[in-house]
């Protein structure tokens, strides 16, 4: 009679089948002589010596705690103990995993509460932002835009952790309802992996075999629109103290560029990232697109924890608050290009905000134009100049200069903490709500003017830096005289201040809200087009100095 003999095969390095709580090398042949436990996943096989003898209830239940850690946007496990010291034996669990037991899945750790990897070794000295080659296992500790300048084609910057990846190491995010609980986003996103088998057509298959469209960032795991990253992006922030009125100014700023560019620059606007963009599409649609012209509608200021502009990962470890720009995609001079616009909560630039725990605001050393807005109306001291209209809405005083003495403090902290360091990037000092202050500032001069005549046989505009500099000259007169410490601080962030009246409605509106009917913007545009201005994107005429 021929023996049969059982052969137990594993051939999963990442994920090895477990045999007695230890990993089965290779192939092996099993002498079922004692009782042995097998686990394959999350499946546990009970082998006994003798047919219908019960099997111990003893061999059904896992060796130990099982857990599951993510390396390089790839998840691993289960694996026991003894399987967790040698992935870090073999240098597949490292210092930068985060690791989770598998039967509390939302409970998320660092690997260095579970190995004690020394003292980090301290990260090479950069002579240039291009000596670094920036690749995933750079992530543990937090390369930055600050540190390695993306380059087109080979890597792109997060415009959420603004860490520079390396395009091949872009992870793709599942689709299958099994895959839920991502480490870095949470136990309701889905995981994000590094893709490794795709569909004929080059789409990324997740580990249940789900078609995946979506990508996102290698480090901080936020979704991002495709097209991203192949475009040169131009950055602009918005800040302003609360209640100042950047929710108006942004949704009357991005409706008139939908508007005006195209018309009168020949540059195309579109959204880049609708889903990203929802929140401002909304604003917009309640200002600009309702059918009762007259109907009072009203726009809810940008709060704190607001989930459209903030979200809280577990950033190496660490849970960290985000900043969520809009997306919108610029096509100008036959060059397509990005513009990624944040969109600051007040609070979040108050004192004591600014902590390793929140990347709210490094978003402003990144920006190409920062753009202030300072609400006179909230300043006690412009009462008698303001023409508020009757039966109006009015607000409380509120300091603003405390506000801008923070953000220069910051500012000079994160660039080496000296006097003499100021942003290099222009700042915008708005006065919004300019309507009020028409007999005060220069509102009859425009800032374009023709510089000939577009394919489609219209005048063509540009922006004149000459009049943009006579009414930012005039501006400044007036403000000097009410509010010099404004003024002064704005000078101290840096070195090139631009101060530019807006209004983003045109009018004051009633206390219940504003009518579409009534809104007439004025030079709520002016920011971007400048933005868009200093990148070449736009003509221009005159010189900035």
């Amino acid at each position: 009679m021929r023996r049969k003999a059982l052969f137990l095969v594993n051939d999963s390095i990442k994920n090895p089948t477990i045999m007695d709580g230890a990993p089965v090398p290779g192939a092996v042949p099993l002498t079922i002589t004692d009782p042995h436990r097998i686990e394959c996943g999350a499946v546990i096989l009970a082998l006994s010596p003798k047919v219908g003898v019960p099997v111990d209830s003893e061999l059904l239940r896992p060796a130990g705690p099982q857990y599951y850690f993510v390396t390089d946007g790839v998840t691993h496990g289960p694996v026991t103990e003894s399987g967790l010291a040698d992935a870090f034996e073999s240098g597949l669990f490292r210092r930068d995993s985060t690791i989770w037991d598998a039967s509390t899945p939302g409970d998320i750790h660092p690997a260095t509460d579970f190995v004690d990897f020394g003292d980090p070794e301290p990260p090479p000295s950069v002579s240039t932002p291009m000596s670094v080659e920036v690749g995933v296992s750079d992530y543990g500790r937090g390369v930055t835009a600050e540190e390695v300048a993306p380059e087109l084609g080979t890597s792109f910057l997060c415009p959420y952790c603004r860490a520079v990846p390396n395009l091949e190491d872009v992870l793709s995010v599942s689709v299958s309802e099994s895959l839920l609980g991502d480490p870095v986003l949470g136990p309701t996103a889905q995981q994000r992996f590094l893709p490794s088998h795709f569909t004929a057509n080059g789409l990324a298959l997740d580990a249940a075999g789900g078609v995946c469209t979506d990508i996102a960032c290698p480090r901080c795991h936020m979704s991002l629109p495709q097209q991203l990253l192949d475009l040169p992006q131009t950055v602009m922030s918005v800040v302003g103290a609360p209640s100042a009125g950047k929710s108006f100014f942004l949704a009357s700023a991005i409706w008139q560029c939908r508007q005006l560019l195209s018309r009168r620059f020949g540059v195309s606007f579109m959204d880049l990232d609708p889903v990203a963009n929802r929140w401002i599409n909304e604003y917009e649609e309640k200002l600009f697109f309702e059918s009762e012209d007259n109907a009072l509608r009203k726009i809810e200021k940008t709060d704190v924890g607001q989930s459209a502009v903030l979200k809280e990962v577990l950033l190496d470890g660490t849970p960290t608050q985000l900043a969520l720009p809009s997306f919108f995609k610029l096509r100008a001079k036959d060059a397509d290009s990005a513009l990624v616009v944040y969109d600051s909560a007040g609070e979040h630039f108050q004192a004591g905000f600014d902590t390793s725990h929140s990347l709210v605001t490094r978003n402003v050393l990144g920006s190409d134009v920062l753009y202030f807005l300072y609400d006179p109306s909230a300043d006690p001291r412009f009462r008698s100049v303001l023409d508020r209209g009757t039966g109006t809405a009015t607000r409380g005083a509120q300091r603003q200069d405390t506000l801008l003495a923070e953000m220069s403090a910051r500012i000079q902290r994160h660039l080496g903490n000296r006097r003499e360091e100021q942003l290099s990037r222009p700042l915008i000092f708005g006065v919004s709500k300019a309507d009020m202050l028409r007999k005060e500032l220069p509102l009859d001069r425009s800032p374009y003017c023709e510089s000939g005549t577009g394919p489609n046989g219209r005048p063509r505009f540009a922006l004149d830096y000459n009049v943009l500099r006579d009414i930012s000259k005039a501006t400044e007169a007036f403000l000097n005289d009410l509010a010099p410490e404004s003024v002064a601080t704005a000078h101290d962030i840096a070195e090139e201040v631009w101060f530019l009246p807006m209004s983003a409605l045109g009018h004051n509106p009633m206390q219940e809200g504003v009518r579409p009917a009534d809104i007439h913007p004025v030079w709520a545009e002016l920011p971007i087009v400048f933005t868009l201005a200093r990148k070449g994107l736009i003509d221009t005429v005159g010189s900035v100095s």
